[in-house]
């Protein structure tokens, strides 16, 4: 219980040193950009990164479970699944977190920290995982929809009509 209690008395610079970490995995540019404004409006990304930092900083001082932990960490996780990250930096932003606790944490606790960090980045590479699937659902089934289409306009596909569609479901 005491790490929980630090935790909580220490979430200000956890969390704005675990968002400036996060943002710092972005290209030089584009890490100016995100790290400036909270706004939701000028900047999306930024926003959204430092608001699942927080919601996940929040779950981890409370008890948890890892699916809640997937949904929460899924927001900035979908973000980073489309954009040019490998898995390992699409989720390498959690372990920013070890060596931020090295810094505020005493060194007694700092073992429970790590475990608890562990499975934070699990939960990610999870969330990662289901959102790198979806993607390819969503391009195998475009590639599917082209090619039917092609199809369509080469003559090499009658589309069915309604009527021909409900005879065949009563045959």
């Amino acid at each position: 219980m005491l790490l929980k209690q630090v935790l909580k008395k220490n979430k200000t610079p956890f969390v704005n040193q675990w968002f400036h970490a996060t943002i710092n995995t972005y290209p030089e540019q584009a890490a100016r950009v995100l790290g400036k404004e909270s706004n939701r409006f000028d900047n999306p990304v930024g926003a959204m990164t430092h608001e699942t930092i927080e919601d996940v900083f929040n779950l981890i001082i409370e008890d948890f479970d890892q699916d809640t932990l997937e949904k929460t960490l899924d927001p900035v996780i979908r973000i980073r699944a489309v954009q040019s990250f490998s898995a390992s930096e699409a989720v390498g932003f959690v372990f920013a977190l070890k060596k931020i606790g090295e810094d505020i944490l005493d060194k007694s606790i700092i073992r429970e920290f790590d475990k608890l960090v562990d499975q934070i980045a699990l939960a990610a590479f999870n969330r990662l995982m289901k959102c790198k699937e979806e993607i390819f659902l969503l391009k195998a089934t475009e590639s599917k929809r082209r090619i039917h289409r092609a199809f369509e306009r080469a003559g090499l596909v009658a589309e069915l009509t309604e009527e021909e569609l409900v005879g065949s479901k009563k045959s």
